[in-house]
């Protein structure tokens, strides 16, 4: 998209999400069908908005291009990105910036990086799309890309691709 063409606010906000407020326990129990959460007034929901990103906008990496400045890890907010050499994923998740224990959680790695053989590192578990290293990369080795969410429906049919030679 450009680094002027984004089309949303990237101001990484790093306040924690608001409580919503819940009906007392006594009326929950007096009265089993009541709606628990009583959401948020106009001012809390104004405010919850602005911390949210577009999760249609993805990341992307272009490890041809990346001069290993370390630009992007540093300005992170929630140190999702790493440079480290390659090895055994186990032991790779070690050497995160934030370590990932849980080895169902999703990390991309790069293609080898030009100047060391390294590979950048993302969690995605941790990445908030905040477009911020994009935005410091010298190189446009990030890219903030819009991709299509798909969500599919019961009873709904997704649109399936034809074989090749079929009518």
């Amino acid at each position: 998209m450009g680094l002027t063409e984004w089309s949303y606010h990237n101001d990484y906000n790093p306040a924690p999400r608001q409580r919503m407020t819940h009906v007392e326990l006594t009326r929950r129990f007096r009265q089993l069908n009541v709606e628990v959460e009583m959401g948020f007034t106009a001012e809390q929901t104004a405010h919850e908005v602005q911390r949210c990103l577009n999760c249609d906008v993805q990341t992307v990496f272009d490890a041809p291009l990346c001069i290993e400045c370390d630009a992007c890890i540093d300005v992170c907010p929630v140190q999702c990105l790493t440079i480290t050499q390659d090895g055994d994923e186990l032991e790779l998740r070690t050497r995160l910036t934030v370590p990932a224990a849980n080895p169902e959680q999703a990390l991309y790695t790069s293609d080898p990086l030009p100047q060391t053989g390294r590979l950048m590192v993302k969690d995605e578990n941790l990445c908030v799309h905040c477009g911020l290293c994009a935005e410091r990369c010298p190189t446009a080795a990030w890219d903030m890309q819009k991709s299509d969410v798909v969500l599919p429906y019961a009873l709904t049919a997704l649109p399936m691709a034809q074989p090749v030679g079929v009518p």
